[in-house]
């Protein structure tokens, strides 16, 4: 793998392809022109142009250069050098932007049998480095010179089919990093594309080895899943290739035991029926939803599992459950406790009966994370078919709480004011009297 096979580049003009300046961000083109103006070869790479060949907005943009790290950072004054095997270049622009930059780098020669790559820190040239890539739809290059798209792997053709393929042979590559399996899923799923078959045969085969990548990297690119917009489909990839056996274990076992599932989930599709809800939403909203409030979403199918509507001892269910399965995800500690807060909110408002109902608990209402416990209930209710209508009381006893207590602060704040003036008259007159 030290060197790509044989291949002949293919060159798209600027007429051919449907990569356009107008979608780069400003910074992204100030990198790009100044490390071509300096004689450097500079590319757009990766996502973000695989993003714009399917006319999706990029979340970010990378570039790749035969600049080395130091000297990117010559030319650029807002430049920080991270990373200590391979140097990348971080360019920062006003508006919160990062652009990275990185050297072209190329595959190492394997010193043992072992395939798993520990190093990755040669430089190397622009063929070496669309080689060393993960995915032929990834290893697309924009060519700020001439506005054209350099193809040295077949993305475009895997674009134009709708295809996930790796590049060069899928078992090589999954035993070089593990978590490309989980990033072909991500791929096929949030573009709604296919996984060619070779590389869904090695991703079958080779799941176990995804315990040889660091659990961090395991844990970040499994929850990603679940903010892409697509993580149904996710879910079923996962499943249909054997690794949420190996990721998550509990939901693999939940699914196969019918006895292990509540009354409202007789299927076991409750999850893939709330991920959906979560999906819509990513679709219909650009706002983000928070980690803790998918990590609620999870959560919901064990804790019906367990009676957790009427349980006695909520709290310590939920606090129990969180440790256990949230763990695949590298939950951390603070995001555990607002997971547990939104789903005890959630067992409130599912126990306040329209009957029962009068008045809703002002400590609640006055949470901070009301509205995401809100967001969780409704996907709730969506996904097995509860009255939607309730939430609507619930959110005008919000709205009620929210303008009362407005209205007592802007009440305090004039009171004070009326005070400091009273003051203010005072001392006027102490400074004539004594005059």
């Amino acid at each position: 793998m030290g060197s790509p096979e044989p291949t002949s580049v293919r060159v798209l003009t600027r007429s051919e392809h449907p990569v356009s300046r107008r979608h780069i961000t400003s910074g992204a083109l100030r990198v790009l022109n100044r490390l071509y103006r300096a004689g450097h070869t500079a590319y757009l790479v990766g996502g973000s142009v695989r993003d714009l060949f399917v006319k999706r907005e990029p979340k970010d943009f990378d570039i790749v250069t035969s600049a080395r790290p130091t000297q990117v950072r010559k030319l650029f004054r807002n430049c920080r050098l991270i990373g200590r095997r391979f140097r990348l270049a971080h360019v920062h622009f006003s508006g919160g932007e990062i652009v990275e930059v990185a050297t072209f780098r190329c595959t190492p020669e394997l010193e043992d049998d072992d395939l798993l790559l520990t190093s990755d820190n040669r430089f190397g040239s622009p063929e070496e480095d669309a080689y060393r890539r993960d995915f032929t739809i990834n290893g697309l290059f924009y060519d700020i010179s001439d506005y054209s798209v350099i193809d040295y792997v077949g993305g475009v053709r895997d674009i134009e089919r709708r295809v996930v393929r790796t590049i060069n042979d899928p078992w090589v590559r999954f035993q070089e990093d593990p978590v490309r399996m989980i990033r072909a899923i991500k791929f096929a799923s949030k573009l709604n594309f296919k996984i060619e078959s070779k590389t869904w045969a090695a991703m079958c085969e080779l799941k176990e080895s995804i315990h040889k990548s660091p659990p961090p990297r395991v844990q970040e690119e499994l929850a990603r899943l679940l903010e892409e917009g697509a993580s149904s489909r996710a879910l079923t990839l996962l499943e249909e290739s054997g690794l949420l056996g190996e990721l998550e274990p509990n939901l693999h076992n939940y699914f196969k035991d019918a006895s292990a599932r509540s009354e409202a989930d007789p299927d076991g599709h409750l999850i893939f029926r709330l991920l959906d809800q979560v999906d819509h939403y990513h679709l219909e909203n650009d706002g983000k939803l928070t980690r803790p409030l998918l990590g609620s979403v999870w959560l919901l199918p064990y804790l019906l599992a367990e009676d957790f509507f009427e349980a006695s001892s909520p709290d310590v269910l939920v606090r129990s459950l969180a440790d256990k399965i949230l763990s695949a995800f590298g939950t951390s500690r603070k995001d555990m406790e607002r997971v547990a807060q939104l789903l005890l909110a959630v067992r409130r408002f599912r126990q306040t009966s329209k009957k029962s109902r009068r008045s809703a608990p002002k400590a609640l209402l006055s949470k901070s994370y009301f509205d995401e416990a809100v967001k969780v209930y409704e996907f709730f209710l969506e996904a097995t078919g509860g009255d939607v209508s309730e939430l609507d009381w619930w959110m005008e006893q919000r709205q009620a709480s929210l303008a009362k207590k407005k209205s007592k602060s802007s009440s305090k704040s004039k009171s004070a004011s009326e005070d400091d003036e009273k003051k203010s008259r005072r001392r006027r007159f102490r400074k004539r009297k004594r005059s």
